[in-house]
């Protein structure tokens, strides 16, 4: 019987929202009011409420080459091309979570013949992932990483060179760091 009447309040609901007679603002937020209230009062809420969600979104690349650069150095992409949220700050090329939730990073860069780059995805000092090209052989090769991680607002990303000097990275949109908020906590 309880299923039968949860049945009837949602269909009641869905209709009333189809049928909708023109009223007045305050009239309108009453009745969405109250048929929150029935949803609620039956268990049955919605994950996500009508409200507009901050976009958090960043990709940048670099402005010129980079040689010989050592390790632990960070790489600072300084043409920002998105940066919904203002999370990622070309100066430092740190990207700092604007809140909680479930993010998606990418980078890709390319080197030359001869060129070894290590690149680290480093979460507040922390390495979570690696990418490398060692002793390069064909004229350029890119090379491209990804990570997936939970943070919490505050939190710090970046990516950073280690284990031998970066021998070359080229500029342009063929190196690039990215990352967008994918779930809130």
């Amino acid at each position: 019987m309880l299923n039968n009447s949860k049945l009837i309040i949602v269909c009641c609901a869905v209709l009333s929202l189809c049928c909708v007679q023109a009223t007045s603002p305050p009239q309108f937020l009453k009745d969405i009011n109250g048929y929150r209230s029935a949803c609620k009062s039956i268990g049955w809420e919605p994950k996500q409420d009508c409200a507009v969600y901050n976009v958090v979104a960043f990709h940048a690349n670099l402005n010129s080459h980079l040689i010989n650069l050592e390790p632990n150095a960070t790489i600072k992409f300084g043409n920002v091309q998105l940066n919904k949220g203002n999370g990622y700050d070309p100066n430092t090329g740190i990207f700092t979570a604007p809140e909680d939730g479930v993010y998606s990073f990418a980078w890709s860069f390319l080197s030359k013949v001869g060129g070894t780059v290590y690149l680290a995805a480093v979460i507040d000092n922390a390495d979570h992932a690696h990418t490398c090209i060692e002793n390069q052989q064909s004229s350029y090769i890119s090379a491209s990483g990804h990570l997936l991680y939970e943070l919490k607002e505050g939190n710090k990303v970046w990516l950073r060179t280690y284990h031998v000097p970066a021998t070359f990275i080229h500029s342009g949109y063929y190196s690039y760091f990215s990352g967008s908020k994918i779930n809130s906590l």
